[in-house]
């Protein structure tokens, strides 16, 4: 690479994902990856989530399918936007990158090539099992398309060290293939985006760098002193200048401005429409003042010089609907529209989770939206904090969307809430087949049993501890990529190797020792890998036992149990929903599946009179006539 500039940005990312034993062409296809998909998508992901590089990639090196602004990886992801939503709005974002300081017509071509045979019913080319898995989430989406308003749009991005020339002949190329790909009618628009060595660079600054808007802001009152808030101010702007706020230099909507507002754009529903309208009724679109409920921004920090207001690291946590309204109506906004404005300075994550809870009550939320507001999760944040920096144990749980941007901490060392759910789920309840859910069902599914107050922080933080590293292991190779789809089983396997089947109450005291047993591994970065590994020969064994395709093993509860019944992990632990000893038999609850029944005889704890109602058992599940049943029931101390 030839560009100092981009190769110091290169080593800034490695270093933030912990990419250093790679070498630079592998840093930098991740490198491009993020930087292309984050402006897409502005929910965390993992790297490998859109990473298909590899042998048979077809020239492809990224791969993001972007569902009403979230990138998906599984059709129950699709499904459930589809029902947030009520409709699908689709992105198909493919990438290839180059650390050649020039634009190649050939393996342009082959990159061309790779994203039409991505779209045939019958690609002529093989593709790796990465891509494979992908091209069964684009039929599953064109089986929806009755849920469209318009076709997927296609974005094709070739990224380089060079310098884009625009070149007639390389244009001729690039515009042949765009044809062909609209000719099949499959797209709302498919557009070619060329990214130099400039353009990747601008892109990262913008990724890094805190979003500072300037706006004049005269027409306000500045409230009374209030605790924990360091400025606050109300008053309308006008609409053209609140967009200033929303859009980027070229024009686009920031979307990573509304990560914390608790729902998504709704779309064309009823209210929306009713606002579009009067934006365009030149007689009364003066009223949206008085008729709005107004927008709430929650900034860290704001400089202010007469009426301008520069805001800096801001959110919009209300009035996501408004805004998007707004902007999709921009050219017909007239002078005389002003928007309600309330804009609050603070830097306290709590007084932030109350604004947004007290200003998102005029519908139904999703239940992650308040979940933060919990106080055990700021008992797991300072949990986190407790452990060695210098040491690599120290990680940082973000209970709130973005809340450590802009602190020199490296993103690998994050943990959000979404993937301490999931973490905890496979490690702690044997769940890992449920994890491809979305995670605010999971909270609602699992309410009792996550996140619980009396719960020891302990197995939340050894279960994130655990998937860190297995993270680190798969992007540097030293565990094949094909198991990053078993991560979260990997979980499961390792735990019960380590420290058996039977777990403490988690609000007991015997729960940290129990999870000593894994730092013990885990701290040691050499046990920890042969721990993963032999964890990976227990899936890989089992995989070649199962007649089901691969793709589909991660997301069967049999699959969990074959795993749990392999050698070294035969027994799985559930609740008692009702157990009657005189009559001889009762049930188990294992969250999100039918109850288990359960016969006096198999049960081998001396008295049965103390299976009481939501006392954890460990078991094991095999075939009945009637369906499976539990056999081998012990309490659980």
């Amino acid at each position: 690479m030839d560009d100092r500039i981009l190769e110091g940005y290169l080593k800034d990312f490695s270093n933030e994902f912990d990419l250093e034993a790679l070498d630079q062409p592998a840093q930098f296809e991740h490198f491009i990856n993020y930087c292309i998909i984050s402006s897409h998508a502005f929910e965390p992901f993992s790297l490998d989530d859109v990473r298909v590089g590899g042998n048979d990639d077809t020239s492809i090196d990224g791969l993001g399918i972007i569902v009403n602004d979230h990138l998906v990886t599984s059709e129950d992801e699709i499904e459930f936007y589809r029902k947030a939503l009520g409709k699908i709005e689709t992105k198909f974002v493919f990438v290839q990158s180059k650390t050649a300081s020039k634009f190649d017509m050939g393996d342009i071509g082959n990159f061309l090539f790779g994203v039409r045979n991505f779209f045939q019913k019958q690609p002529t080319a093989k593709v790796n099992d990465d891509i494979d898995d992908l091209r069964q989430l684009k039929e599953k989406l064109y089986d929806l398309s009755i849920h469209m308003d318009r076709p997927p749009a296609l974005l094709i991005y070739y990224a380089s060290a060079g310098k884009w020339t625009s070149e007639p002949a390389l244009h001729s190329r690039i515009d042949s293939d765009i044809d062909l790909l609209k000719k099949t009618n499959l797209f709302s628009d498919v557009i070619f985006i060329p990214m130099d060595a400039d353009k990747v660079k601008e892109t990262y600054r913008q990724l890094r760098n805190k979003v500072v808007k300037e706006i004049a802001f005269d027409r306000h009152i500045i409230l009374p002193k209030i605790e924990g808030v360091t400025e606050a101010y109300i008053g309308i702007l006008p609409a053209r200048e609140y967009l200033r706020l929303l859009m980027d230099k070229d024009g686009n909507l920031e979307r990573n401005l509304f990560y914390d507002n608790v729902r998504d754009f709704q779309g064309e529903n009823p209210v929306n429409l009713e606002i579009r309208d009067t934006i365009k009724d030149k007689k009364h679109n003066d009223a949206i003042v008085v008729l709005n409920n107004g927008i709430t921004i929650v900034a860290k920090s704001i400089g202010k010089i007469g009426p301008s207001f520069k805001i800096s690291d801001f959110q919009i946590v209300n009035g996501c609907q408004t805004s998007h309204v707004l902007y999709l109506n921009r050219n017909a906004i007239s002078e005389s529209v002003f928007i309600p404005i309330k804009l609050i300075v603070t830097d306290n994550l709590d007084i932030t989770n109350l604004i947004i809870k007290a200003t998102n009550r005029q519908t139904e939320v999703k239940i992650e939206a308040f979940e933060s507001l919990s106080p055990f999760h700021k008992k797991i944040e300072d949990f986190f904090a407790t452990f060695d920096k210098d040491k690599d144990q120290r990680l940082y749980y973000e209970r709130r969307s973005r809340q450590y941007d802009n602190q020199p901490i490296r993103k690998s060392h994050i943990i959000s809430m979404a993937t301490q759910t999931k973490c905890f789920l496979s490690m702690f309840l044997n769940e890992p087949h449920s994890t491809h859910r979305y995670y605010g069902e999971l909270l609602k599914v699992y309410r009792s049993r996550l996140f619980v107050d009396q719960h020891s922080p302990f197995p939340y933080y050894i279960s994130a501890y655990a998937y860190y590293l297995l993270e680190q292991f798969i992007l540097s190779n030293s565990i094949p990529r094909f198991f990053r789809n078993y991560k979260y089983h990997m979980l499961t396997v390792l735990r019960v190797q380590v420290c058996g089947h039977s777990i403490p109450s988690l609000s007991n005291k015997k729960i940290d020792d129990y999870c000593n047993k894994l730092t013990d591994i885990l701290w040691d970065r050499q046990k920890a890998l042969d721990a993963f590994k032999k964890a990976q020969q227990t899936i890989d064994s089992t995989l070649s036992k199962q007649s089901v395709p691969k793709r589909e093993a991660p997301r069967l509860r049999a699959f969990t149990m074959e795993l749990l019944n392999a050698p070294g992990t035969q027994r799985i632990v559930g609740t008692i929903k009702y157990f009657d000893p005189q009559r001889g038999f009762g049930f188990i609850e294992i969250v999100g599946e039918p109850d288990l029944y359960v016969h006096i005889t198999e049960v081998k704890t001396p008295n049965t009179k103390e299976l009481l109602v939501n006392q954890s058992v460990e078991f094991e599940v095999v075939p009945g006539t009637q369906g499976p049943k539990a056999r081998n029931v012990e309490l659980i101390n």
